[in-house]
């Protein structure tokens, strides 16, 4: 999906609405292990991701814990370091050569003083990125491994495929070990339809 379909799922925005906010949009090619965003900067802008794969993640102990995947047609930001202005511990490198349209904060300022409806996506995309972030936190402390790789079937079938496993493992907050015992698991028992079949590992 391209940026400007995007916006026209939201299904009220008008024509001169997504024209104007084109105009702070700025396109960027970013290659595969290069860094959206590197430990210690400040994160100034979102990004929609035309085409291309990123992960956020952390340094704990000398290991690295990957906290959230970006994949197309998503929003991509550090959106603590975003809202609080403050240096960002947690980098966003790309997994595969990318595409991204961006906008620095001061301009997205600019698209929520334009018009009512712009206000509006703003809030429902910062309701949606709060969602997300509990939601996660919730999975990770109440579903079982079992649980948790199912879901990640379910929900995203295709980075199963485009992303390591040992990434995939540390995303799900288990050992690669344990990803493999159970994806054998829910291959023999066929709990996820549609996906499974596809499953490496």
């Amino acid at each position: 999906m391209n940026i400007i379909d995007y916006f026209k799922t939201f299904g009220y925005l008008t024509v001169e609405e997504i024209n104007f906010a084109m105009d702070f949009f700025i396109p960027e090619e970013i290659k595969k292990g290069a860094f959206y965003l590197k430990e210690g900067q400040v994160s100034n802008k979102v990004s929609f991701i035309e085409k291309g794969l990123f992960r956020l993640f952390y340094q704990l102990d000398g290991e690295e814990k990957i906290m959230l995947f970006f994949s197309e047609s998503q929003l991509m930001a550090d959106y603590f370091g975003f809202l609080t202005e403050t240096a960002s511990i947690r980098p966003i490198q790309a997994l595969e050569d990318s595409l991204i349209y961006s906008i620095e904060k001061r301009n997205l300022n600019k698209l929520f003083d334009y018009s009512k409806n712009w206000e509006r996506i703003g809030r429902q995309l910062a309701e949606s990125a709060y969602v997300t972030s509990v939601l996660r936190a919730n999975r990770l402390l109440h579903d079982d491994y079992n649980t948790r790789v199912k879901t990640f079937l379910e929900e995203s079938p295709s980075l199963m495929q485009r992303v390591p496993q040992y990434m995939i493992a540390s995303y799900l907050n288990m050992t690669p070990e344990t990803l493999s015992r159970v994806k054998r698991r829910i291959k023999r028992t066929g709990d996820v339809k549609d996906t499974i079949h596809n499953v490496k590992g």
